[in-house]
């Protein structure tokens, strides 16, 4: 399982712990193991292989560790959701994303979309920066005031 596919599966489950109400969510292949617990409505924990398989087994490792501690948000801005909807990074699906981990930005720059009923509402920069971190995946349901990109 390459390390795409692997942070891909990780979101999904995070997401169906989320929505279901769930307290635990695990899946595991003859090569990974994923289990994610929630912690007070949201997913903390994941974990991957147990052994490893091959080369690739330790660097599929590191991206999900990383991903793990959503709650803990790197200093800088946050910005964050207006209203509910649904996250778009680019204006079109064949268009380049607004922005990208590590691109700097000037009050004012489009950040992200946020859809609602079937209004797109273009997120703007609220002071000059540099992109830390992207919490959201195109076509995520984001909610009101969560957390969506730090600026540092």
């Amino acid at each position: 399982m390459d390390i795409n596919t692997l942070k891909n599966v990780a979101v999904e489950l995070m997401d169906a712990l989320k929505t279901r109400g769930l307290g635990e969510v695990s899946i595991e292949t003859d090569d990974v193991k994923i289990k994610i617990k929630a912690k007070e409505a949201a997913p903390v924990a994941v974990q991957t292989p147990a052994a490893p398989v091959a080369a690739s087994a330790p660097a599929a490792a590191a991206p999900s560790e990383q991903s793990a501690p959503d709650d803990t948000l790197p200093a800088g801005t946050p910005v964050t959701a207006p209203l509910v909807g649904t996250f778009y990074s680019s204006p079109a699906p064949d268009a380049p994303p607004f922005v990208l981990v590590g691109q700097k930005v000037k009050r004012g720059d489009t950040l992200f979309i946020v859809e609602a009923m079937k209004t797109m509402n273009e997120i703007k920069a609220p002071c000059d920066g540099t992109v830390a971190r992207i919490l959201a995946q195109p076509g995520d349901l984001v909610e009101y005031n969560q957390v969506v990109v730090v600026l540092e």
